[in-house]
């Protein structure tokens, strides 16, 4: 209940800030590695929204499933991650319309284990480091894509995501 409170909380305030010139909402779509042997990668999904405080640094919150991961043994276990990440992002102009960013924060996570058949095994939640980096080309000037790369602490896991997103900039 609290991250979704804070999740609301942060895109108010973020899509206020946006009104005025640098504020950016955005879809990603990607791949999650959980860092498991015999896991297969997830379908991940963010939704971003950030203000790029001036040339060089912006902050985001952003909603991130990181989607299911399961075994290939018998019995099937699958697990399933989602939460919010907050970042500060600081970013090198390279031209007009292309940023190379890195970016640190925290990821409010929680964390499902299911075994076929039986259901529910486990549950955990935290919050641990989030780090990244990427680019972002400004196709328009209120449209632009965004490659990126990230890496979360779950506890004493890790799971690494890249994806491609757009980004819509007012």
């Amino acid at each position: 209940m609290l991250k979704k409170l804070l999740l609301v909380s942060s895109l108010v305030v973020i899509s206020t800030a946006a009104s005025a010139a640098g504020g950016y909402v955005g879809l990603s779509v990607g791949q999650t590695d959980p860092d498991r042997d015999g896991f297969d990668d997830g379908t991940s999904v963010a939704i971003t929204g950030g203000f790029k405080v001036n040339d060089n640094f912006a902050v985001e919150a952003s909603y991130i499933d990181l989607g299911d991961s399961s075994d290939d043994i018998d019995p099937i276990w699958t697990i399933e991650a989602d939460g919010i990440n907050f970042s500060a992002v600081g970013i090198i102009p390279i031209n007009e319309s292309v940023d190379l960013f890195a970016k640190a924060g925290l990821f409010m996570w929680d964390a499902t284990i299911e075994e076929a058949g039986y259901g529910e095994f486990a549950t955990d939640d935290g919050t641990d480091i989030s780090l990244g980096f990427g680019a972002a080309a400004n196709l328009a000037k209120n449209f632009g894509l965004v490659f990126e790369y990230q890496m979360f602490e779950l506890d004493e896991d890790d799971a690494s995501n890249i994806s491609l997103g757009a980004r819509f900039i007012f």
